[in-house]
């Protein structure tokens, strides 16, 4: 850590140990989500040893607010409410999105700003500090929409991650790079952000930049920045609806309704796959009708919704049967698989992926491979057959580094760890537990790394 980041640590903690039991608003301003990460488990480490307890809230996007945030906390955390010295840190400002979605009047950072700006007496009741980080975007709009929040802080720290330098063999020290490696031939995203501004100032309305404005996006998605992502979705649309493009009018919705259901909001993301299927019908595009319904199976999935999930990929399914679309039938069953999966019918899950399996390998399709065997992991693991399950995702290993599936690859770790825990195989598990828990870091998901991190505690547990 150098001097600037050390002495900024001190402050904060210093700050917090003077405040530890009266309310203290306290900023902390970072754009790496890792180094992030880095200083608030010193700062923890630091005021545990002081005797000061260490809680977290994270900030829910569908109703972004400091105060709700922190009285859910408090009625899970008995410490909070006590009178103990203590010190919460809030997170996820950064997921907060800054466009507005299909039907809502305010973006979600819009949401958050005003309610922190009329929320400052509500806080008053609470009696710790509060760090709350931003992003140093996001810091400099706080002062400009919650002024009154803003003069009532009690400091601003500002953190800069140290520039990463490659190590040997090209890795980089300090972490691995947070993106998936972009396809074969795909121009970078310095390229494509050229061509655009270039395009944007000599041909506004040229078709050409819904391409690409959909290929940025997609480039942004694979970083997990689903909210840039969202704003070249955005302006895609607008595009292709001054051209009367219905075609791109249809792509640009699915895009928009995939970035907003991988942030978490499945419901606003059947507005735009409803959307995107009345055109695709209405240009009798079968193909992205059948993916409108897998979309929309996917949604209804992810708000628990496994009856209605299963009608749209059977409807998915027989599209693509009726046009040979074998990529596309294969991730219906494997939807459908994962469906079953969850409402705990589980050989029925194991066929459909069974059969996913058998196409993906049939086609030469290396990315549906190995999340079928992932798939068939999973369900074997739910029936209680480890050993299977671990064959499973022991085949999955073997695919995901060769097509750079990082986060399957991860993801296959992970499983592979549960299932040799409950085999008694402690070690081994640890080993992929650890191996899990790098890819997810070098990917920035923090929760993930956090379930790893549970994980191998649960398991220290078990080996003493």
């Amino acid at each position: 850590m150098d001097a600037l980041n050390q002495r900024a640590l001190q402050r904060l903690i210093l700050t917090v140990e003077a405040n530890a039991q009266s309310l203290e608003l306290l900023i902390a301003v970072c754009d790496d989500r890792n180094f992030q990460m880095a200083m608030i488990e010193a700062y923890e480490a630091e005021l545990r040893q002081q005797g000061i307890g260490t809680f977290r809230a994270r900030l829910n996007p569908e109703q972004p607010s400091l105060r709700a945030s922190l009285e859910a906390l408090v009625a899970q955390e008995p410490g909070l409410r006590s009178g103990e010295r203590a010190v919460v840190t809030v997170l996820n400002a950064e997921a907060l999105l800054g466009v507005k979605l299909l039907n809502e009047e305010k973006t979600e950072q819009e949401k958050f700003f005003f309610s922190l700006q009329w929320t400052r007496e509500a806080l008053r009741r609470f009696e710790f500090a509060v760090v709350l980080w931003v992003p140093d975007g996001m810091a400099t709009r706080l002062g400009q929409k919650a002024p009154d929040f803003w003069s009532w802080r009690g400091g601003v720290f500002e953190f800069v991650a140290p520039a990463r330098v490659p190590a040997e063999g090209g890795q980089f020290a300090m972490t691995a790079p947070n993106a998936t490696e972009r396809p074969a031939g795909a121009l970078s995203k310095a390229d494509l952000q050229r061509q655009i501004e270039g395009l944007e100032e000599s041909a506004p309305q040229s078709s050409l930049l819904i391409t690409l404005y959909k290929n940025l996006g997609k480039a942004y998605e694979r970083e997990y920045a689903y909210g840039k992502a969202l704003v070249l979705y955005e302006k895609a649309l607008a595009l292709a609806k001054a051209k009367n493009n219905l075609a791109g009018q249809a792509r640009s919705l699915k895009n928009l309704g995939d970035s907003v259901r991988y942030s978490g909001r499945p419901l606003q993301a059947i507005k735009y796959y409803e959307q995107g299927l009345e055109i695709y019908r209405e240009i009798d595009d079968h193909d992205g009708e059948a993916v409108s319904f897998n979309n929309l199976g996917n949604a209804y999935h992810s708000l628990g919704q496994y009856e209605r999930a299963i009608d749209f990929h059977q409807q998915s399914l027989a599209i693509t049967r009726e046009i040979g679309d074998r990529n596309d039938e294969a991730a219906s069953l494997g939807n459908l698989g994962i469906a079953y999966d969850s409402l705990g019918q589980y050989q029925r899950a194991i066929d459909f992926h069974q059969q996913s399996l058998e196409i993906a390998r049939e086609i030469g399709d290396h990315n549906g491979e190995a999340n079928s065997l992932g798939n068939l992991g999973n369900a074997y693991y739910s029936l209680g057959q480890y050993q299977r399950a671990i064959d499973f995702h022991q085949q999955c290993l073997e695919i995901a580094p060769e097509i750079g599936d990082r986060r399957g690859e991860a993801n296959a770790h992970l499983n592979k760890g549960s299932a040799l825990a409950r085999i008694d195989q402690k070690w081994e598990a640890r080993s992929s537990y650890e191996a899990a828990k790098a890819l997810y870091g070098s990917l920035e998901l923090e929760e993930k790394v956090e379930k790893c991190d549970q994980a191998i505690r649960d398991l220290g547990q078990m080996i003493v």
